[in-house]
């Protein structure tokens, strides 16, 4: 862990884009023998907000179909 401005910051390889950068470290949903579960999942910051939005766009492209009422083919 690196400290800077006081905050502790985690530098890791992404294991989305590869590159070395701050982020977190999810679980990676593999159980362990004692029920735990690792946190090997590292994913850097900018991937995390590029993951948010999508599910956030995902969100109003399904809430915009939705209330549409879907896809109605004309014959």
């Amino acid at each position: 862990m690196d400290r800077k401005g006081g905050v502790e910051m985690a530098i890791g390889e992404c294991g989305v884009c590869g590159e070395w950068r701050s982020g977190n470290a999810f679980p990676s949903g593999n159980k362990r023998t004692d029920g735990t579960t690792p946190h090997d999942n590292f994913v850097c910051w900018r991937c995390q907000q590029e993951a948010r939005e999508l599910q956030t766009m995902d969100r109003a492209v399904n809430e915009y179909w939705k209330r549409r009422g879907g896809v109605r083919r004309v014959a």
